[in-house]
């Protein structure tokens, strides 16, 4: 009796699991299916998963705008540096470079020697060719090609010097005469493959309505540590996960010491919307390292303190890409509200702006309160005002302001003030008299905290008589609105490059209609950044760079908000080798140069990342319903063979 009633037991647990089995097959989706093949597939890959809240915006590298974007490009192409774990210059595709003596003045034109080994993903071998090509493009298409304009305005050609030696020839593009380009020491443009380009599309439509992808294998061709996988342009569509796949043929495994190679097969770039969905992710080993608003960030790094969340690495800092989010006033005659160009109403709303309480209450404290262009995490090159120069928060203070400067109550608008006769926007013409200080503001929707500070904005300002209403929309309808210039403010960001041409270029007025998206102009700042880009002794250089920052934040055309940290955390169990985010600043996911050292660091604990789907998934994904059927009846049959021979089983054959 005792035999037949384990015999009976065993059946029953048999068919429980085929039930359990044909529930999943048939309340699978084909997609799921197929999803939970390639997984059995790839059971063996490595897999990094990096969660992102941002989106890329566009496959093309010279129209993507976000971060997100940025880290793609850094991940399949290459320029001819990089940038290292202290912000230093590194090599890349130009192995060594220097200044080129024999043209005049010193400085005009430099040689950058590019390596013998990288091979585009296609399999071709990467050639001087494709740097002249790049170069061609960014240069003679400068108006088009806007992408890459911090580095391109004031290139003039690209020669041959030998088979290895690319000649980097630099000109004021006004005069045409050469000009010394101290900067020419990071030039991180992505180099694109002309043997794949060229006479198939325009230079001009490369620039504008490129979609990114070729048709070829791979559909997208770079040099970098990682190749696209042949659905990258639907996944990119579909906007959940984007696949890349480890450039076995990198060429820094010959170029540099150590071989440096990368310990994992794919790396997946995972997007999401909420961020309790991609802490959840994380703490279920469906993400390696993620990103995390500053009000997720506080739940998790409290839980990792508390021993509730294990296994969990996290950090804050400032970000390597010199991240600040700004409140941006348009800068250019017209648009809703002209009264925003009196530089007085900018400095009221500059005192109004309780920076203190913004990094508080509003980063949780994950930030440090804004100043100038240049973070100071780029301790070489941040100006910080004086605390005579500083715009001190002070309610009172700003509503005078703006009383002196004739913007008064009236009856027929007691809460916000309006342009007098005496005010600066009636006697330039810029508005009439009786025009309320009433603002539009652009805040982005995929940062929730910036709806907050609207909000808070909102309330503070019109206790000195400024009204303003927000609109929260996308971040891709947000740049299209701000580079139309369009607007009266916005919140918005800026990243930059170590080195401080980029982020300068960006407030000068050559980069209207490009990439300047508030239209500023100082002739003390144009004067500053022309010498700071072709000076090459840094304690003179660094005098101009500071004169730039100190006339842009006394003009405020930016009120820079908060340096924003990273805020960051990564699972342990799964890859070692992080560093220390502290001691080297660079050592960031959000290092967005090409080559980020990073990942050839990364060492895979047991199988890295994701442990995969549970068995049962893959036996459906593999064998489907009706072969899960048939394989539950064929052991309760062998079960039945092998028991005591009495009797059938409960549920017949």
């Amino acid at each position: 009796m005792g035999d037949s009633s384990l015999h009976i037991r065993k059946c029953r647990a048999l068919a429980v699991f085929g039930a359990i089995l044909i529930a999943a097959a048939l309340s699978l989706p084909i997609a799921a299916v197929t999803g939970a093949l390639g997984n059995a597939e790839a059971a063996d890959e490595i897999v990094l998963r990096i969660g992102f809240m941002q989106k890329i915006d566009s496959l093309n590298p010279f129209l993507g705008l976000t971060d997100a974007a940025y880290v793609f490009y850094g991940l399949v192409y290459d320029a001819l540096h990089g940038v290292g774990n202290d912000l230093e210059t590194e090599a890349n595709l130009a192995t060594s470079w220097h200044v080129n003596t024999s043209y005049s003045p010193y400085g005009s034109a430099w040689d950058f020697n590019i390596t013998p080994n990288a091979k585009w993903h296609d399999g071709e071998p990467l050639t001087v060719d494709d740097i002249l090509y790049t170069v061609y493009l960014n240069s003679d298409y400068y108006q088009q090609a806007w992408a890459y304009q911090p580095y391109a305005y004031y290139m003039d050609e690209a020669l041959i010097a030998d088979a290895d030696t690319v000649t980097i020839k630099f000109f004021d593009r006004v005069t045409g005469f050469p000009k010394p380009a101290s900067y020419a020491d990071l030039v991180c443009v992505p180099i694109i493959p002309k043997h794949a380009l060229q006479g198939v599309m325009t230079p001009e439509n490369i620039a504008t309505r490129w979609t990114g992808v070729l048709d070829s294998n791979p559909p997208i061709i770079g040099t970098g540590p990682f190749m696209a996988t042949s659905t990258i342009y639907q996944d990119w569509v579909d906007g959940d996960v984007i696949t890349l796949v480890r450039n076995p043929n990198y060429h820094w495994a010959a170029d540099k010491v150590g071989s440096p190679t990368i310990r994992f097969d794919r790396l997946e770039m995972r997007f999401y919307n909420d961020a309790t969905a991609m802490s959840l992710a994380l703490e279920r080993k469906q993400l390696d390292i993620a990103q995390f608003p500053p009000s997720e960030y506080q739940t998790i790094k409290a839980g990792v303190a508390s021993g509730s969340i294990a296994n969990t690495t996290t950090y804050d800092g400032l970000k390597c890409t010199q991240y600040w989010t700004e409140i941006g006033f348009s800068m250019a005659p017209g648009g809703p509200n002209p009264t925003r160009l009196d530089p007085a109403v900018r400095h009221a709303l500059a005192m109004a702006t309780d920076k203190d309480y913004i990094v508080d209450n509003f980063y949780l404290g994950f930030a440090e309160p804004g100043t100038t262009l240049i973070s100071p995490v780029n301790s070489l090159w941040h100006y910080e005002p004086t605390m005579a120069e500083k715009f001190q928060f002070s309610l009172a203070a700003a509503d005078q302001m703006l009383e002196d400067a004739g913007y008064q109550y009236t009856t027929e608008s007691p809460n916000v003030r309006v342009a007098t006769a005496s005010s600066l926007a009636v006697t330039e013409g810029w508005v009439q008299e009786g025009t309320p200080l009433a603002y539009d503001m652009l805040v982005r929707q995929e940062f929730p905290e910036e709806k907050d500070i609207a909000q808070y904005l909102q309330d503070q300002w019109a206790d000195v008589g400024v009204s303003i209403s927000f609109r929260v929309v996308t971040e891709a309808q947000l740049s299209t609105i701000v580079y139309t210039y369009n607007y009266d403010t916005m919140i918005w960001y800026w990243s930059a490059d170590p080195d401080p041409n980029f982020m300068l270029f960006c407030q000068s007025k050559l980069a209207w209609d490009g990439w300047s998206d508030n239209y500023y102009y100082s002739d003390v700042y144009e004067d500053n950044y022309s010498l700071s880009v072709s000076e090459f002794d840094y304690d003179l250089r660094k005098q101009y760079v500071d004169s730039c920052q100190r006339v842009n934040y006394l003009d405020a055309g930016y009120i820079l908000l908060a340096y924003a940290f990273q805020t960051y955390a990564w699972r342990n169990d799964t890859f070692s080798g992080w560093g220390d985010w502290a001691a080297n600043p660079g050592r960031s996911v959000d290092a967005f140069w090409t080559g980020n050292p990073l990942y050839f660091d990364l060492v895979p604990i047991g199988n890295g990342g994701d442990e995969g789907l549970p068995i049962i998934y893959v036996a459906v994904g593999a064998g489907i319903a009706v072969a899960a059927v048939a394989a539950v009846v064929y052991l309760m049959k062998t079960k039945k063979k092998g028991g005591s021979g009495e009797g059938e089983s409960p549920l017949g054959d």
